[in-house]
């Protein structure tokens, strides 16, 4: 099976990215400690736009996805993040380097 790529670009509202950062860095740690599946969780911000985020994430397969999106802290990190997003664009892709 191949592994699954989910990246996410986040257009916060303004101002909003130190209280987003420090949500989605403590989801991530999260993450990390309780998902065995997820080989990478990354946040990353480009240096010309203050209100965008970037989340690159790879889980082992398409369980360990649907896993990851049912568990209570991701339900609880979308629901508390709401407020602080404008704009969210998720794609999901096959690693095609295996």
């Amino acid at each position: 099976m191949s592994a699954i790529v989910i990246h996410v670009q986040l257009v916060l509202v303004e101002g909003r990215r130190e209280e987003f950062l420090a949500h989605v860095r403590a989801h991530r740690k999260r993450v990390l400690a309780r998902e065995p599946a997820c080989q990478r969780f990354d946040i990353s911000v480009p240096e010309d736009e203050d209100d965008v985020v970037r989340l690159y994430e790879v889980y082992e397969d398409r369980a360990a996805v649907d896993h990851h999106m049912q568990t209570d802290y991701m339900i609880a990190y979308r629901e508390e993040t709401i407020p602080l997003i404008a704009e969210r664009t998720l794609t999901m892709a096959v690693m095609a380097n295996e």
